[in-house]
């Protein structure tokens, strides 16, 4: 990992989170200790307007023998109070009924090539089908038509590609196949059966519209409005190498000693995921990844 204060970029980003733990975080955490929350809880945060767009879950001192947020509380956030009490009311289906799909295009119409997609799905499905029925869809199979299809038989969803944002046109936030956009407005309007749980290592996955950011439609966000209870998204471009790292240590933490698949463990996988690989990637990479939802 980098030290503190060895780049102008990593001495400006510390900054940033060192300001959301004075002014923020920390007094929050205080209240919270206060009315004896323990350690190790789970915590949820639903910033509105431009506080929708900072990393709050990343804040803390940043100083030798001192704990940040990530080492005293397991943080996720939540759009809305509703939806996060629609999730936590829904009840999950047995994991026999279940069926997993993973999405990536490595190669589309626009945006740059992602090296990772093929290990990264790779990944996925050593550790995802022994568990649930599991089907991939890669290359010239991940199109439009295709991944619409898919989404409409599926609960979990591990979406591998690019994510562009439309800060005019939020609905038309898109995620990149090989012949087109994939928008949040199609994601929308598919036949979803009780979905659960979707993983997006798009870039820019949780970047909404700076114009009016209080309405946080963003595409991990919009994972929600169809149904899914859980969601991990990215808050900005993640590096491929980290992608696969991370996928790889979540989901050997997902996955439980029955082989039972649970979308309300997502979050402390994710937190001991990247606790794992703490002295492995940047600062930045880090905290890249949030979740969302129960």
């Amino acid at each position: 990992m980098e030290n503190f204060g060895s780049s102008d970029h990593l001495h400006k980003l510390v900054s940033i989170l060192r300001k959301l733990w004075n002014d923020i975080v920390d007094p929050v955490v205080q209240a919270l200790k206060e009315s004896n929350v323990r350690p190790g809880s789970r915590i949820w945060w639903c910033p509105t307007a431009e506080f929708t767009l900072l990393p709050l879950h990343a804040a803390g001192p940043y100083e030798k023998k001192k704990d940040n947020l990530s080492n005293i509380y397991i943080s996720s956030y939540t759009p809305t109070l509703a939806t996060l009490i629609r999730a936590r009311q829904q009840v999950s289906r047995a994991t026999s009924s279940q069926h997993f799909v993973a999405i990536g295009q490595g190669n589309p119409d626009t945006g740059g090539e992602l090296k990772c997609v093929a290990p990264k799905l790779a990944v996925v499905a050593q550790h995802i089908a022994p568990v649930v029925s599991f089907t991939s869809l890669a290359d010239s199979h991940a199109t439009v038509q295709g991944a619409f299809d898919a989404l409409s038989q599926t609960q979990w969803l591990d979406l591998a590609c690019h994510g562009t944002p439309n800060r005019q046109q939020p609905f038309e936030s898109s995620f990149a196949m090989r012949d087109g956009p994939l928008t949040i407005r199609d994601v929308i309007r598919s036949r979803w059966q009780n979905p659960e749980f979707a993983f997006l290592s798009a870039c820019h996955t949780t970047v909404g519209d700076k114009t009016s950011p209080d309405e946080a439609i963003h595409l991990a966000a919009a994972m929600q409005f169809p149904g899914f209870r859980s969601v991990i998204g990215s808050m900005w471009s993640v590096d491929d190498e980290v992608v696969r790292q991370v996928v790889s240590a979540f989901y050997s933490n997902l996955v439980d000693g029955s082989g039972r698949l649970d979308c309300t463990r997502a979050a402390v996988a994710l937190h001991k995921a990247v606790e794992k690989l703490r002295e492995k990637i940047s600062l930045e990479q880090q905290i890249v990844f949030v979740h969302i939802g129960v």
